[in-house]
Parts: C-alpha cells; structure tokens; sequence
C-alpha cells in the first residue's frame, strides 16, 4: 500500500512568532468629561462638573398622547401625556425664560425644524 501523504499545509501566519504587545498608558480623562452616575429605579442622574443630566427611561417606548405647558402666578410646568393614560409632569420654579426649540436628529447633527417665541414666567408682581 501507499502512504498517504497530508495535503494540508500549515497557514504561514502560524509559522511566525507572536508580535510583541507594546503597553499602552492610561490615557487621563479630562475634567471636563468625568462624571458620577446615580440610578433610582429606571432614572439616570449624570453629574458633570457644573451640569446635570436626568434621564427619564421610565418613558422610553411611550407612545406620546401631548404636551402642554402650563405656567399661573408662581406655579409653571410641563405635562407629558402618553397614549397609555399615564403623564410626567415637570414643576419648575419661578423666574426663568423658555427657549424652545424642535429639531431632526436623524442624521446626528441638530437640524432645526420650529422655534417658538421666547417665554418668560409670570409673577404676581404688578
């Protein structure tokens, strides 16, 4: 009988030595991007030096029904409806101004769409 000789042959990557790893070093955050996270519940609070960010995922997926905006004497906030029969209302203290914008966001720069007029709280001073 005849020996069988393999036909295969072993890949040319698996006859060379392994690269050595040259060692990285940490790179430092800025100040500027480090933050601590907070989680209550579905609710995600990002502290940034000097700025805040709260994320609401309790309404992720919602359908939204409206939102009206309500402001009387010393009291103003948002009401955000949902399909569902549920809402969030957002109180804000007194003495602000309201710059609202709505804008596309599909190509992942802001593209405004409407801008209202500027809106500025009441008080009961006369």
């Amino acid at each position: 009988m005849a020996a069988i000789e393999s036909k295969r042959s072993i890949p040319p990557a698996q006859l060379r030595a392994p690269k050595p790893r040259k060692s990285r070093k940490p790179t430092k955050v800025p100040e500027s991007l480090r933050f601590t996270e907070t989680k209550r519940g579905k609710t995600t609070i990002r502290r940034f030096p000097g700025r805040t960010f709260h994320r609401f995922a309790e309404a992720k997926g919602k359908q939204l029904d409206y939102i009206e905006f309500f402001t009387m004497g010393e009291f103003h906030c948002f009401d955000v409806a949902f399909e569902d029969k549920t809402a969030m209302q957002f109180v804000i203290e007194p003495t602000f101004t309201l710059e609202t914008d709505y804008a596309d966001w599909k190509t992942g720069d802001w593209r405004p769409i409407k801008k209202w007029p500027l809106i500025h709280s009441q008080t009961n001073r006369r």
